[in-house]
């Protein structure tokens, strides 16, 4: 008899998005494989709910699946299928019935351009615009169904300034496909001085049209997809996790301070 599991999901961006596709080698394709591969499943569609959709080059550490499994999953022996595949189940439940999601966490990390002076104040004054219910039909990939309202809510918008970047948390009930990654250009635009900051209210009017491109997808992390669920953790699992992703970062570290030695030598 099969039963109901949430997972946890952590995975990088070098993927071709998270939820299923023909074309395959997606997150949800990759982990169904090795669920298939354990033998926890014989179904290649046991995945029956997700936490949220993310675009290839998307980054997260809580988004979720629900599948139907034979068994109780063992997440290390998940981990061996995954390994070097950028994903990482991190932790499971068995449940009952799907959960429901109370929001969405996303943080971006905007690099600042070099020795360019950004205004913080104005770039927190346009967050607090765009906090609360509007219509993002400028902030999002167009609907050409209209099937789909443009009216969402956001519920908080934190901007911490670092030297190098500034790492910006949105969160909300749901958000429309390229949303957040439109609100982070709109901030970045008003806070380099390219726009003025009532240009953010024309665009959450809703008989204002405007195109407004998305910054890339590589600064994008899925934080959180929050449901009450209490997980059972894997501690090998966490602890590969985070030795992986140590790794990846000095070697990013390196290459940084390299480009910026060469602008700085000549």
């Amino acid at each position: 008899m099969e039963n109901m599991y949430i997972m946890k999901v952590a995975y990088d961006g070098r993927h071709r998005g998270f939820q299923s596709q023909p074309h395959g080698n997606t997150v949800c394709d990759y982990i169904m494989d090795a669920l298939m591969e354990c033998d926890y499943s014989d179904d290649k569609n046991s995945i029956v709910f997700h936490g949220g959709r993310t675009d290839k080059g998307v980054s997260a550490t809580g988004n979720f699946v629900i599948a139907k499994l034979k068994r109780e999953p063992n997440l290390p022996h998940i981990y061996s299928k995954l390994k070097n595949k950028g994903i990482w189940i991190i932790g499971y439940k068995k449940i009952d019935e799907i959960p429901k999601i109370e929001y969405r966490h996303y943080r971006y990390v905007l690099p600042k351009l070099y020795g360019f002076n950004y205004d913080i104040d104005l770039m927190i004054q346009c967050s607090k615009r765009l906090i609360g219910t509007h219509s993002f039909h400028n902030l999002s990939k167009r609907d050409r169904t209209k099937k789909k309202s443009s009216i969402r809510t956001v519920y908080d918008i934190k901007i911490n300034n670092y030297d190098h970047c500034f790492i910006i948390d949105i969160i909300g009930k749901s958000f429309l496909w390229n949303m957040v990654r439109k609100i982070i250009k709109v901030l970045s635009e008003v806070g380099m001085g390219n726009k003025p900051l009532n240009w953010v209210d024309d665009l959450l009017d809703e008989n204002h049209k405007e195109g407004v491109p998305p910054v890339p997808p590589e600064g994008l992390i899925l934080v959180e997809s929050k449901t009450n669920i209490d997980y059972i953790y894997s501690s090998y699992v966490l602890n590969r996790y985070k030795r992986e992703w140590m790794e990846e970062y000095l070697k990013r570290v390196m290459k940084f301070e390299v480009c910026k030695n060469m602008m700085e030598l000549i």
